[in-house]
């Protein structure tokens, strides 16, 4: 079985969402071993010394107990262009350390900074990240992402995101997208949808 991860932000010594980081570990849990997982996230980290100021990223790698835990400076990826890349079989509900498909996937970008990946004819992640789409002044996301991603959950549960099947057609009935994640927020790139690239 191949080796699970969650990658936890830090902001100037602060975590962020261990909520809903502990609630997807023990979902992958449940749905790769069939046990309830005890675990309590906050008390396992909060012995480790953390970097006091700045964004860094900490990544926790994990199966039926945690193996290793990394530590890097964060910096957000320039992304200003998304390439359409469709892939009809992809699974990854689960945040697995192997991600050679996701790898491979973003080869197919081309002159774009990232993809944006299609299954059975609806939109779901970039290569990294969840996205939002704006229209009329609200902001939707995928209904079926490929990953239910900790911020994602975050924003569901406050209804500031709203869930909808997203075709590709619909995609230019919305006026730009953003990318979200554990360690970019609500703060992510924002993309015009002129440059989603067919």
């Amino acid at each position: 079985m191949s080796l699970l991860f969650e990658s936890i932000k830090i902001e100037d010594g602060k975590w962020h969402n261990l909520f809903y980081h502990e609630q997807r570990m023990r979902r992958s849990w449940r749905m790769l071993w069939g046990e309830e997982f005890e675990f309590d996230l906050e008390e396992s980290l909060k012995h480790l010394p953390i970097p006091t100021s700045g964004i860094h990223k900490c990544k926790i790698i994990y199966d039926e107990k945690i193996r290793e835990i990394e530590w890097a400076e964060y910096k957000i990826k320039p992304i200003q262009t998304l390439k359409l890349v469709e892939h009809n079989r992809i699974d990854y509900s689960c945040k697995f350390v192997d991600r050679t498909l996701l790898n491979d996937l973003f080869e197919k970008r081309e002159k774009a900074d990232d993809v944006l990946i299609v299954k059975q004819d609806r939109v779901t992640d970039t290569s990294y990240a969840n996205i939002i789409l704006l229209k009329n002044n609200k902001w939707f996301t995928p209904y079926q992402p490929l990953l239910k991603g900790t911020m994602r959950q975050n924003l569901v549960d406050r209804n500031q995101i709203i869930e909808e099947e997203i075709s590709v057609d619909d995609l230019r009935s919305f006026e730009k997208v953003k990318l979200i994640n554990a360690m970019l927020g609500t703060t992510g790139p924002e993309i015009d949808i002129r440059n989603i690239i067919d």
